[in-house]
């Protein structure tokens, strides 16, 4: 993942975070509608954390590289 010498002030952080889980909600939304597809992020009816942690790595890898 990129990085940055920018030091993100406490009150931005708390907006990203709002968005970040804004984020996650809906990535796991348009992964729920693929179950049992390629994206699938559950293993034995619970979300593989794992699975899901890596694919949002590697989203955050690709608009890092934008």
């Amino acid at each position: 993942m990129g990085s940055s010498n920018y030091e993100l002030t406490i009150e931005q952080k708390l907006e990203l975070v709002k968005i970040a889980e804004a984020f996650i909600h809906k990535i796991e939304g348009e992964l729920a509608d693929d179950i049992g597809g390629i994206l699938d992020p559950y293993e034995d009816r619970k979300i593989d954390n794992n699975k899901l942690t890596a694919m949002l790595w590697y989203i955050g890898d690709y608009i890092s590289t934008c």
